[in-house]
């Protein structure tokens, strides 16, 4: 169990359940919130199982689906997804969700499930692979599929939360669907490059009519108008294309400078009986 920060009773009651039965937990805590991704990379750092299953706390995906998953890894199968078929989060949440996982699958990651996966099982194999190089900004999904390790799909109906309040922000998601576009998809700066042909095409066209124009028609001071918007369409689409290249640059730079993902302040190993 790894506490990332929390400002509640978490540790205390984690320390208390390590007393009650110290065979069946580890404890992580860290020195403060560094994130969700980055909590769960110090837990699959610490898990020495064969296997790891990855499930929020929040009990809206049914544990039962863990037996399933096991059984999928004991015949031979080492990444094994929960794949949501349906949810019961209201409809707002179900179109921001399906719109995000859609795009990503269309444009990032061809073989993610319909509807995105959060639970998971992974052989030892594949917890390896995703330790040894663990990225800034890491976009969970992608890197799992990107082993090539076919997954088996096990679907399922997410039910509505009835207890506490996500922590997960409309912010925090949209960072995560950048992470995934800026992680495994060049498709924002080839849509940019596009848009930069064709806007210089369209320009000399209009060079080509203006010099016309004015040939035949001599030159009048007019169209401050068409000007202006001509001004603040090509301004706009500047920002836009250092807007999408800043992401990635940054992103870079996250790289480059190799931050701990988590510090450990504690740690209490399970218990084992000789």
């Amino acid at each position: 169990m790894v506490n990332d920060g929390s400002t509640d009773a978490s540790w205390e009651i984690l320390q208390r359940l390590h007393a009650e039965e110290p065979n069946r937990f580890k404890l992580i805590n860290l020195t403060r919130n560094f994130g969700q991704l980055s909590a769960l990379l110090a837990g699959y750092n610490q898990a020495e199982g064969d296997c790891i299953v990855s499930m929020a706390a929040d009990m809206q995906d049914p544990p039962q689906v863990i037996a399933d998953m096991v059984s999928a890894w004991f015949v031979g199968h080492k990444l094994v997804i929960a794949n949501r078929i349906g949810r019961s989060d209201g409809f707002l949440n179900d179109v921001i969700s399906n719109f995000s996982w859609g795009i990503l699958k269309r444009y990032a990651l061809p073989t993610l499930p319909k509807g995105g996966f959060d639970v998971f099982l992974m052989d030892r194999v594949i917890r390896n692979y995703y330790i040894d190089n663990p990225e800034q900004h890491i976009f969970m999904q992608g890197r799992l599929l990107y082993y090539g390790e076919k997954p088996f799909v096990i679907p399922y109906k997410r039910k509505k939360r009835i207890y506490g309040k996500s922590q997960t922000s409309l912010g925090k998601k949209i960072k995560y669907l950048i992470d995934g576009f800026t992680g495994y998809s060049f498709m924002p700066l080839r849509i940019i490059s596009i848009a930069g042909i064709m806007l210089f095409f369209l320009s000399i066209v209009a060079a080509l009519v203006i010099t016309w124009y004015v040939y035949t028609n001599g030159s009048k001071v007019e169209g401050w108008a068409s000007l202006m918007v001509m001004m603040l369409f090509l301004n706009g689409m500047q920002l836009l294309a250092f807007g999408v290249i800043g992401e990635y640059l940054w992103r870079n730079i996250e790289e480059t400078r190799k931050r701990p993902h988590y510090i450990i302040s504690e740690k209490m190993d399970a218990q084992r009986d000789d």
